[in-house]
């Protein structure tokens, strides 16, 4: 069954514990909105354990013409579409992989900056058919694990399947079959240099 949606998700997830599928995740179906609720939980969970490559999309900033930032820099810009973080890196020449912009600062959700036009690295988030296979996997495992406790309060299946999906508790979430989908993003993403002491994005984020 190819796996493209939040209720397939949810039914792999139905299937791992022994429970019937579910029609829709909607409140008019019996346990829709509690594997719904616990879909939402562990999706957004697992997403921020690891900057995960599918999860992000390089997209142009967008330009607001005719105002000047009160900051003291030239443009001012917005970041398009949705977004679940602040940017992963912006650069002003994407031919090169390890040119990474510093001239500008984020605030409130808009990039201040010295030059235009710039790109960003945006995190968002993907829907199950452009998850990585491992990470789909993990997923699946982690999502029967607390439908196990949701829907049919089973403590020791519950148990099982947590520490299938993640390890142990040493691993702190990161073992299992996560481990997997870590490995696999860290193979698969080039690293990109990045000046830790003159990082705007981190100051944005740590302020």
């Amino acid at each position: 069954m190819s796996l493209l949606s939040t209720l397939d998700i949810v039914n792999a997830a139905c299937a791992e514990i022994g429970a019937d599928p579910l029609q829709d995740l909607d409140e008019d179906t019996i346990g829709g909105q509690a594997a719904s609720l616990v879909y939402e939980n562990v999706v957004d969970f697992n997403l921020g354990l690891e900057p995960f490559e599918f999860k992000f999309e390089i997209r142009q900033l967008s330009l607001i013409s005719g105002q000047t930032p009160p900051s003291g820099y030239t443009y001012l810009f917005d970041i398009p579409g949705s977004r679940s973080g602040p940017p992963r890196w912006l650069s002003d020449d994407l031919t090169d992989p390890n040119r990474i912009y510093n001239q500008f600062r984020l605030i409130k959700g808009q990039v201040h900056a010295m030059h235009s036009p710039l790109y960003a690295s945006v995190p968002f988030r993907p829907d199950p058919k452009n998850w990585e296979p491992a990470f789909r996997k993990a997923t699946v495992t982690a999502l029967a694990a607390h439908l196990a406790l949701a829907l049919a309060s089973d403590l020791k299946t519950h148990n099982t399947l947590h520490a299938r999906a993640y390890g142990s508790p040493q691993e702190q979430s990161r073992g299992g079959e996560m481990r997997n989908a870590i490995n696999n993003n860290s193979q698969a993403t080039p690293p990109r240099s990045m000046p830790v002491d003159d990082n705007p994005l981190l100051s944005a984020w740590r302020s």
